[in-house]
């Protein structure tokens, strides 16, 4: 048995740039139903309405384990693994009773235009976050930069 997160995201898009925000992490569906109506109520969200996507996301998975290759827009060869699909005997977070959770991302600069970001992970403890951390720091793309959660 596995334990998952919502997460809440506004990704926009037009010919010349794509932007992704994320919103929150949820326990529950009606969490993120709240927290959409809530931004649904703020500039430029408001203009966008359909472009609210909801994931869900295993606790204390790291992705990206294998490291990556490529500086700008890799898809991993391990980002989405038949593994991270979320079946029915998963449980929401909230029957962990967290008190908090920790999201990793990693992202650097690549020159002075653009950047680059990977979504690592939402982990139950800061030992966990931690322990991934320094796991990734050894593989290929993380080795030369800092992550912080």
């Amino acid at each position: 048995m596995q334990y998952f997160i919502y997460i809440l995201d506004h990704t926009y898009s037009d010919d010349s740039l794509k932007d992704t925000k994320i919103l929150g992490f949820c326990d529950t569906i009606e969490n993120v139903e709240k927290l959409k109506s809530e931004a649904l109520k703020l500039s430029g969200f408001n203009l966008y309405p359909n472009s609210f996507v909801i994931n869900k996301f295993i606790i204390n998975k790291v992705h990206w384990e294998n490291g990556f290759e490529s500086s700008i827009g890799e898809i991993g060869r391990d980002y989405l693994l038949e593994s991270d699909l979320i079946d029915d005997g998963d449980l929401s977070v909230k029957e962990l009773n967290l008190d908090s959770i920790i999201s990793i991302n990693h992202s650097y600069t690549i020159n002075r235009y653009l950047d680059d970001e990977r979504f690592i992970g939402v982990f139950s403890s800061e030992e966990m976050a931690e322990k991934a951390i320094e796991k990734l720091k050894k593989q290929n793309g993380f080795g030369s930069v800092s992550l912080t959660v």
